[in-house]
């Protein structure tokens, strides 16, 4: 799936699972809208994996690095990042611990809205790069602002990992699949498997990306948003 396909479902995988947000005290408004543009944003985050993807423009160079750095140790695009078993559990440890830190844990939040903001800006027409620097003044922006209001951050690993299995579940979808888990450290060429169902950014997913995924995260906002709690209500 492409960019902007992964952010809408990971949108609605948020708003779908803002129950068990609830559980685990993530419950006030704009925590619950932290918890759901956290799930948007990370569930692009797999892709980070090569300095020249479309996740890697984000903010430029400082997104670049970061992806060269994944990229290495994925060993591929679609490899060690899309593998279901050890990628929810590398990037929600590294999330884990930049919550031991108020500044390393605005930095991951701020990623995620970076990453979210990215997606969207895909659909407009004209050249990504552009907006790198405002999408890194706006990221930090709003990460600043949420936590500044008080909005807590214990839950990011579990965003980080559920989004992560999100994207996952995605591109197994497509004709390219996904690596079975574990194998694209033990082959030069990792045994893949998925449903196959279309290309990316084809077939069902223009109806899954602008149809059924807003839908769901209407439906799950509608159903558990505290909307009854926020200031202008």
């Amino acid at each position: 799936m492409m960019g902007p396909a992964h952010a809408a479902s990971g949108l609605a995988a948020g708003a779908l699972t803002l129950g068990v947000a609830a559980r685990l005290g993530v419950d006030a408004p704009l925590e619950q809208l932290a918890w759901v543009l956290a799930w948007g944003g990370f569930a692009y985050l797999p892709d980070l994996d090569q300095k020249r993807s479309t996740a890697g423009s984000a903010w430029g160079p400082p997104t670049r690095w970061l992806a060269g750095v994944i990229g290495v140790l994925a060993r591929r695009h679609r490899g060690g990042t899309h593998d279901v078993l050890v990628a929810p559990l590398a990037f929600g440890a590294l999330a884990a611990a930049a919550t031991l830190n108020r500044w390393t844990a605005l930095v991951v939040l701020a990623l995620a809205i970076g990453l979210a903001l990215h997606a969207v800006a895909q659909l407009i027409p004209g050249d990504a790069e552009k907006t790198a620097l405002g999408n890194l003044v706006l990221s930090f922006a709003g990460a600043w602002l949420l936590t500044d209001a008080g909005v807590r951050l214990p839950w990011l690993p579990v965003a980080v990992a559920g989004a992560v299995v999100v994207h996952i579940a995605g591109d197994a979808l497509t004709t390219d699949g996904v690596p079975v888990p574990l194998t694209t450290w033990f082959r030069r060429r990792p045994l893949t498997v998925g449903l196959r169902l279309f290309d990316a950014g084809k077939g069902l997913e223009p109806a899954l990306q602008y149809g059924v995924f807003p839908a769901l995260t209407a439906y799950g906002l509608w159903q558990h948003l505290a909307v009854d709690r926020l200031p202008f209500t």
